[in-house]
């Protein structure tokens, strides 16, 4: 175990490792499809503030933990008991695996910057702050210009509860705060929207399954009237025409006159 660290100088009674924390860091090889070194190191600030971890030989040797493949072995060649704190092997690990730009590729990738799809305020964030800390001093834009362009890289919603608030943020670190508040605002809105919605969609289906039945109904009576037997009205000839009355009586006075005998007149 002590070969892993033989660059440190570190005290002779160490603190103890955080519990399982191997499941917990994200590790550092160098690749160019990986992360950058600097983002490694402020990833690993960020984990320092979550765990809280103060003690300095515990910070430095959990850095030197995240180290795989070709950076394990960069850090294993270097110097016995070089290193004294974690300011220096972070420096020295930077200027080994930090990939160096051109400044004005620097200035032209702030220019650009946007959240991505799918990417937390959170994460744009710590991009943000990235890119903005690589930008040369002489280069680099006033935090008030930054704090001005930080909200362009949201959408429009987004981005108008940032610029549209009664109190101006004191500093870049409160407006980024501010905006991962607004993002959990603007998410439970629309989880509440949503649930809503799903509710009015029932009730309208639920109405539509009622109006459905009732026209169910109201065709199987209509089949079941069909299907009944006619009765025949038994006063049927009661029923006849005026006019075929009035022919059947005259052809019985006729009938009834030529039975009668002929009178010879007098």
């Amino acid at each position: 175990m002590a070969a892993w660290f033989t660059p440190l100088i570190l005290p002779q009674v160490l603190d103890n490792m955080p519990s399982d924390y191997q499941s917990k860091i994200s590790f550092f090889d160098g690749t160019p499809n990986g992360i950058t070194a600097q983002q490694h190191v402020d990833k690993m600030a960020d984990f320092y503030e979550l765990h809280e971890i103060d003690e300095e030989n515990v910070a430095m040797r959990l850095f030197v933990k995240t180290f795989v493949g070709d950076v394990r072995k960069w850090f294993r060649g270097l110097a016995t008991a070089s290193i004294t704190t974690l300011v220096e092997l972070q420096r020295q690990f930077l200027n080994q695996w930090e990939v160096k730009k051109n400044p004005l590729q620097i200035l032209a990738e702030y220019e650009q910057i946007k959240g991505k799809a799918g990417e937390s305020v959170q994460d744009y964030c710590v991009r943000f702050n990235v890119v903005y800390n690589e930008i040369p001093n002489h280069l680099k834009p006033p935090v008030g210009l930054a704090m001005m362009k930080f909200p362009d890289g949201f959408n429009a919603d987004m981005a108008y509860q940032l610029r549209e608030r009664e109190r101006e943020p004191a500093t870049m670190e409160d407006m980024q705060k501010i905006a991962v508040s607004v993002e959990a605002n603007l998410l439970s809105r629309r989880a509440r929207a949503k649930a809503e919605k799903k509710t009015t969609m029932k009730e309208e289906s639920s109405s539509m399954d009622q109006l459905l039945k009732k026209v169910e109904q109201m065709l199987e009576r209509v089949k079941h009237d069909k299907l009944e037997p006619q009765v025949r009205n038994p006063n049927f000839r009661g029923q006849q025409q005026p006019q075929y009355r009035i022919r059947q009586k005259d052809q019985r006075n006729q009938k009834q006159d030529a039975q009668q005998p002929i009178q010879t007149p007098l």
